[in-house]
Parts: structure tokens; C-alpha cells; sequence
């Protein structure tokens, strides 16, 4: 082509008009939300179980890690001073920070749901926008949560714990996880009062089958605090050296 021939194809694309934008390049990303279930508020556990929900299943652990629980509860009753990390501030991490007596919030982006717990002022990222997750995720409290909507249900997949993380302080104290460890949510909104928040806890090495169990929220009209864990903390313990909210 000379240099004329070229010189005129340059400029006939110069003024052609640029295309117009597709729907999805000029729809507002923040319009989607709009159509997600109502979280909005804050919410707390229903301690007083006004639902009436039943008893959580027992954990049924492989023989060696359960051996490992009965060794702490004896060890417990023999006046031994076993505090969690918690009474270090640690925080307690996946999945017992959402059991934690301290209220939840949910705020919507195009991309994820953040979480936040006023418990140790944590907040979690729950990315919703398709992506996988690391091959090698670095451990972490909180763990790498990744979530789908289906219809009204969000359902979150979490790996990559830290395997300081406690399994269960209640029904497996001592416990913690391998690196296998997989935490699944289903969290729904059911009525105007409650949300339900069902977690599925998986880890082949230290769980003889998945542990599922549920959680109740109920709305709140109230806010997310500050909590500082450092400020004015106290490790207490009793004139036998057991956990102890005495603090003189």
C-alpha cells in the first residue's frame, strides 16, 4: 500500500465513530445488588433459643484425635490451667469466631460479601466473582473463602486455616486441624427476624465423617462495636489455677 493509500486509511478509521457499548459495559455493577436477599442490619446468635433449634449432632472424630479430647477433659479436671489462645487475644479463627457471643454484618460489592464480626474486629472476604482458589493459599485465621449465590442462599467455601485454629472448643477442645481442613456455609435469610448460617466442617485426617451443624442470627437493632482484646486484658485464673473471669 503507498504511503497516500495508507495515509487515507488512517484517517477514515480516525473518524469513524467508535462503537457503541454493550448493555453489560454500561450496566452498573452496583445495580445487581439490589436483587440479592436482605441482609441489611446487624445480627447476633440467638442465645436465648428462642427458635427452639435442637441440639447440635456429636462430632465423630477418627480414634486418635478423639484419645486427644479425652486426655485434655482429664487433664481439665485435675485442676490443670489449659486457657485457649483466646486468653492471649489470639483471635479463634474459622469456624469459632461465627459462634462467638458478639454481633455480625454483611456488606454487599459487586465482587464479594464482606463480613464483619465485632469479635476481635474481624472481617472476612467472601469472593463472589467466579475465582478459584489458590493452589497454595498462605494459612490464615480467617482461611480463603470463595462464594455462589443459589437463589437465596449464600454458599461459601473456605480453605487455607491456619491449623492453629481450634477444630472445636466445645465438642473437640484440644483439636486442631490438618491442612485438609474445608469449612462449607449455606447462609439464608429464613423469616424477618432470622438468618440461619448451616456449616459443614471437612477434614479427612482428624474427622471420621463431615461435621454439619446450624447457627441462628436474629436481627438487632444495634451496631458493630469496637472491640479491642489488648486494652485492659486480663489471663484470670482461680486459687487453682483454672480459667477465671476473677481478675483481682
Amino acid at each position: 500500500m503507498g504511503r497516500l493509500a495508507l495515509a487515507a486509511a488512517l484517517l477514515l478509521t480516525a473518524c469513524r465513530p467508535a462503537p457503541e457499548p454493550t448493555a453489560a459495559q454500561t450496566e452498573n455493577p452496583y445495580a445487581k445488588l439490589a436483587q440479592l436477599p436482605d441482609w441489611s442490619g446487624v445480627w447476633e446468635i440467638d442465645w436465648r433459643n428462642e427458635r427452639g433449634s435442637p441440639r447440635p449432632p456429636l462430632m465423630k472424630l477418627i480414634p486418635e484425635y478423639q484419645a486427644q479430647v479425652e486426655e485434655f477433659r482429664k487433664r481439665q479436671q485435675q485442676g490443670e490451667n489449659l486457657q485457649s489462645d483466646a486468653a492471649n487475644c489470639v483471635p479463634p479463627g474459622l469456624p469459632g469466631i461465627m459462634s462467638q457471643p458478639y454481633p455480625i454484618e454483611f456488606l454487599y460489592q459487586p465482587d464479594k460479601v464482606v463480613m464483619l464480626t465485632e469479635a476481635y474486629m474481624q472481617y472476612r472476604h467472601i469472593w463472589t466473582d467466579g475465582r478459584a482458589h489458590p493452589e497454595d493459599p498462605d494459612p490464615a485465621f480467617l482461611g480463603h473463602s470463595t462464594g455462589r449465590w443459589e437463589g437465596d442462599t449464600l454458599v461459601v467455601e473456605t480453605v487455607g486455616l491456619n491449623p492453629q485454629n481450634p477444630l472445636d472448643a466445645r465438642q473437640a477442645p484440644g483439636v486442631r486441624p490438618s491442612e485438609q481442613f474445608r469449612i462449607t456455609e449455606r447462609i439464608r435469610r429464613i423469616d424477618a427476624d432470622y438468618i440461619e448460617i448451616q456449616t459443614t466442617l471437612a477434614d479427612p485426617k482428624v474427622l471420621a465423617e463431615p461435621f454439619t451443624s446450624s447457627i441462628f442470627y436474629r436481627h438487632l437493632d444495634d451496631e458493630i462495636r469496637e472491640y479491642i482484646c489488648l486494652e485492659n486484658n486480663r489471663d484470670g485464673a482461680d486459687e487453682k489455677g483454672r480459667p477465671s473471669m476473677r481478675l483481682e
